[in-house]
């Protein structure tokens, strides 16, 4: 595993780039579910890296207030400046929660997989179902011909993926909306990442 920040690191870079609380909580949020789903993945087996999870959902949107303003693709923003941090790991999940080329069937869950998924799971501050989040997407960007068939070929993408993933755990994608009642999201992603280091692993991180 290379150099990750702390959770506190990551917080103050969202401090110091001058990302707006609205986008601070969308992420705290896609952080809180892909973390979570990292930790059951983990104790059901998976050689999922959790903080990488934590981190790369905390700050998948870094640069996003930025891009809004200047059209660039705030993904491959936010991969240059983490980048720049030195941070490759956390650079290349980050870089690859707007557009995912999935794992095969039976392959490990990856992390940027995981903050991908965790990110179609919430609309704005709210954890919703797959069905709900893409609706908003159409809404928001699907008024042309090309956007809309964009948006529908990942929304197939990302109900494969949704499988792939609860395929490997006891529960199905309705108990993610039970973190909705989480309200110390810090606090929540500090203890799982402290218990975390508890679970034997069955592997290498890849």
């Amino acid at each position: 595993m290379e150099h990750l920040p702390e959770l506190d690191q990551a917080y103050a870079l969202l401090a110091r780039e001058g990302v707006p609380p609205h986008i601070v909580r969308h992420c705290e949020k896609v952080a809180l579910v892909g973390t979570f789903l990292a930790l059951e993945l983990l104790r059901a087996g998976e050689p999922v890296p959790v903080k990488l999870v934590a981190v790369g959902g905390l700050l998948h949107d870094l640069t996003k207030h930025h891009s809004i303003k200047s059209g660039e693709n705030h993904a491959q923003s936010a991969r240059r400046r983490l980048l720049e941090l030195g941070y490759p790991e956390v650079a290349e999940v980050v870089g690859n929660h707007i557009f995912l080329k999935p794992g095969p069937p039976g392959a490990p869950i990856r992390a940027d997989e995981l903050v991908y998924y965790a990110d179609k799971r919430v609309r704005h501050e709210e954890i919703v179902t797959l069905k709900e989040r893409f609706i908003d997407l159409r809404e928001r960007y699907g008024r042309r011909p090309a956007s809309w068939v964009r948006i529908w070929h990942l929304e197939e993408l990302t109900k494969l993926l949704e499988r792939r993933i609860f395929k490997r755990l006891p529960f199905g994608p309705e108990r993610v909306l039970e973190l909705n009642q989480v309200e110390d999201i810090k606090g929540c992603l500090i203890a799982w990442l402290s218990s975390a280091e508890e679970i034997p692993r069955k592997g290498k991180f890849l």
